[in-house]
């Protein structure tokens, strides 16, 4: 069943039960005013035998001292035992609550009875010369007019609920327009592949926003895509150069120890070649694992916890520490920050790496961590040759290597990721001006909303 077939129920059903309690209302207020005004014509007609003095029209007559007693009433005497002194027609069933009336026991009684299968209304009220009158009137015009009513009311239920479910099949199919446009764009779009298609967005209300959601998911995927085609095509073109060099030595050394060929390479020209392909191969492996560390998903790394930024950044320069005979200047402040721990360790360590690769032998590394303005900074500095005003953006672009690094170790992604990480966080990284020679790189994170920064360490 459609949904648009289900809102369409949905109205009718809702529209018959308004239309059944309305009827049920107007029903019950219905019988109970025909009934009250029943009620009232018997005290009228007990008024008019009481002021009689008592005396009642004979049998079957019609006149009383000038008034007239209609047919439709019935009257009666009943004594305090019971017995039927008088009755103008046929006499009426007397109940206890009628006999405590001519007892004198109750003020009056008014009940329905049924004589010879009709529905009587009675009214019964003490004489003064004891026992109690009874005052009958049919209710068959009361449950005349009751059940026309209900017929009247049961064919404009059914006319109302029908014409509701017509109505509200009609506009669901226009409320529900625009989600067969957007479903007809998700259609085209996994067909197509073509992710440059919106929907035109009408009006502010939930299904505008829903439309507005599609479009910025199909704008989110055409960004990855992008992403993901630039990142292919350039570490295709980084992939080239290693592996032709690889390929190029490897056939040079098979045709020097080729039996029929005479040696074309001495002990020291294949040992450099040797040591070319063990650099390529490095390199690659390098490369194949900042690749794997940009196409991880994220959230495979678990979700973001609490962790003090100090005490990661000293992990990260404890390791380098055993690793190298750098020697690292140390100022971290205990900076409280929720992040994805493997993700900021690792940008960290690249931007470690990165100083050590660039900075003089003998000159140390300096690492400091400070928060400041709802922020937590990790900067890195060397004394190396610096970076140029105008490079400082592009560095970290996807394998972007400056020229005179180009002859160094490297894939031109580790800063390219500490920028991803910062992102990732809603964050930012940046190069920013050194006092002296070098270049300082600066990671920053928000801070714990609750997070206060303590005063600063020295280590």
């Amino acid at each position: 069943m459609s949904f648009r077939t289900r809102l369409g129920l949905l109205v009718a059903a809702s529209v018959a039960v308004a239309v059944l309690a309305v009827s049920g209302v107007a029903l019950w207020i219905a019988r109970a005013e025909a009934r009250s005004a029943l009620d009232r014509k018997l005290d009228d007609r007990v008024a008019v035998l009481v002021a009689s003095g008592g005396r009642l029209p004979e049998r079957r007559g019609v006149q009383f001292f000038g008034r007239f007693v209609p047919r439709d009433v019935l009257a009666q005497i009943v004594a305090s035992n019971g017995v039927v002194v008088y009755a103008s027609d046929e006499a009426l069933p007397v109940s206890p609550a009628d006999l405590a009336v001519a007892h004198g026991r109750s003020r009056l009684n008014r009940t329905d009875v049924s004589a010879d299968g009709v529905r009587l209304r009675v009214l019964t009220v003490p004489v003064a010369a004891g026992g109690a009158l009874m005052v009958a009137s049919p209710l068959d015009e009361v449950d005349a007019n009751v059940a026309g009513l209900r017929n009247a009311l049961a064919v404009v239920a059914a006319i109302g609920v029908a014409g509701a479910g017509l109505l509200g099949f009609l506009v669901a199919g226009r409320a529900i327009r625009p989600v067969r446009r957007l479903t007809d764009a998700a259609r085209n779009v996994a067909q197509t592949q073509d992710l440059d298609q919106p929907i035109e967005i009408e009006g502010d209300d939930e299904l505008g926003e829903l439309a507005r959601s599609f479009n910025a998911m199909l704008e989110a995927l055409a960004l990855s895509r992008d992403q993901q085609h630039r990142l292919i095509t350039d570490a295709g073109h980084e992939l080239r150069t290693p592996l032709t060099s690889i390929r190029t030595n490897i056939e040079l050394l098979a045709r020097s120890e080729a039996d029929e060929t005479p040696a074309i390479l001495d002990a020291d020209e294949r040992r450099r070649m040797l040591d070319d392909v063990q650099f390529e191969l490095d390199q690659l492996t390098e490369l194949a694992a900042e690749l794997v560390e940009l196409a991880t998903d994220r959230r495979a790394l678990g979700e973001p916890a609490p962790v003090d930024l100090a005490e990661l950044a000293a992990a990260v320069v404890d390791r380098h520490r055993r690793r190298t005979e750098t020697d690292f200047v140390t100022v971290f402040e205990p900076c409280d920050v929720v992040v994805n721990t493997a993700l900021v360790e690792r940008a960290i360590g690249n931007l470690v790496d990165n100083a050590v690769k660039w900075s003089p032998p003998g000159e140390p590394i300096e690492v400091s961590v400070a928060g400041t303005d709802r922020e937590a900074r990790v900067r890195v500095r060397d004394h190396g040759p610096g970076i140029p005003a105008e490079l400082r953006e592009t560095v970290f672009e996807r394998f972007y290597r400056a020229p005179e690094a180009r002859s160094q170790p490297g894939s031109g992604l580790g800063l390219s990721i500490v920028d991803y990480v910062a992102r990732s966080h809603d964050g930012s990284a940046s190069v920013i001006d050194t006092d002296g020679p070098g270049t300082t790189v600066e990671l920053r994170l928000p801070l714990t909303p609750e997070a206060d920064s303590p005063p600063a360490g020295t280590g």
